[in-house]
């Protein structure tokens, strides 16, 4: 696609066309005879009304002040006149360039959809027309392209409307080739986060298995040093015991070897007491025998 100038581009869509009863004129003939057309709808009222507080009248002022840069007092004269007459869709298109110039767009919009409604194709188009100048400035490029196409598809020889669409294709065009490029730089980013994240996650599990083996390790040296323990405590006791029952068996055989003893001397004070009394019976009978 061939590069238009953006600059005028810009330049052109940035400047509403303000038509109404007196509006600012537009350089070239199609301009002229647009403004002609809006000036006949409002210039019949001043027949019936007179000029005072007419619509005609009060859009006169508006379209003045408008000249003069005064577009919060341009905006009054325009709003009483459509309170004087709503049907006119030449007030609402001159209220919308009110709107425009003070930035409110959101409001611009609205005032050149309901002029977009006229019955006059010329009325219609030329509301389109800045519709798309005030969505562009909105930034909702989509939209302006389907606004300078239905001023175009209304009034085909605007070459304004086709140098702003051109200009407005040119923009969605771009604008969708950077969201593309931001979608993919996006995807790009994520699937690197996503990457760094299974990096970091095996990276977490090595150190895990890490601190697991270490802890394990840890675990089987003090159930070593346990067992080893428990084996040492269990010689000692093994050793106690032994001592024990040698102690045991050594009490056993001395207890053993006192009875026996114990036994003999018994044995012998009895043998001893019994040879007393045999000697004491014997002695009884020999003195008993020399008696007689």
């Amino acid at each position: 696609m061939r590069r238009r100038d953006l600059s005028r581009g810009v330049r052109r869509f940035a400047t509403t066309r303000s038509r109404g009863s007196a509006g600012v004129r537009r350089a070239g003939r199609a301009g002229r005879r647009r403004a002609l057309v809006l000036v006949m709808l409002v210039a019949l009222y001043p027949l019936l009304v007179g000029f005072g507080d007419s619509p005609e009248g009060r859009n006169r002022r508006g379209n003045r002040l408008y000249r003069e840069g005064r577009f919060d007092e341009a905006l009054t004269e325009y709003r009483g006149a459509q309170v004087l007459a709503p049907e006119l869709a030449a007030l609402a298109f001159n209220a919308g360039n009110a709107l425009f110039r003070k930035g409110e767009l959101p409001d611009a919009i609205r005032e050149y959809g309901n002029a977009a409604l006229s019955d006059d194709d010329l009325v219609s188009s030329s509301a389109l027309y800045n519709a798309g100048n005030a969505f562009l400035q909105a930034g909702q490029i989509d939209t302006a392209v389907e606004a300078f196409k239905g001023a175009l598809k209304l009034n085909p020889d605007d070459q304004d409307a086709k140098h702003n669409l051109e200009v407005a294709l040119e923009l969605l065009e771009q604008q969708e080739q950077e969201q593309q490029d931001q979608d993919q730089q996006q995807d790009e980013d994520q699937q690197e986060q996503d990457e760094q994240n299974q990096d970091q996650q095996e990276q977490d599990e090595q150190d895990q298995q890490q601190d697991e083996d270490e802890q394990e390790g840890e675990d089987q040296q003090e159930q070593d040093e346990q067992d080893q323990q428990q084996d040492q405590d269990q010689q000692e006791q093994d050793e106690q015991n032994q001592d024990q029952q040698e102690q045991d068996e050594q009490d056993q055989a001395m207890s053993q070897e006192e009875a026996e003893r114990l036994l003999d001397a018994i044995e012998a004070a009895e043998e001893e007491l019994q040879a007393e009394l045999r000697a004491s019976r014997a002695g009884k009978r020999e003195k008993v025998d020399k008696d007689w």
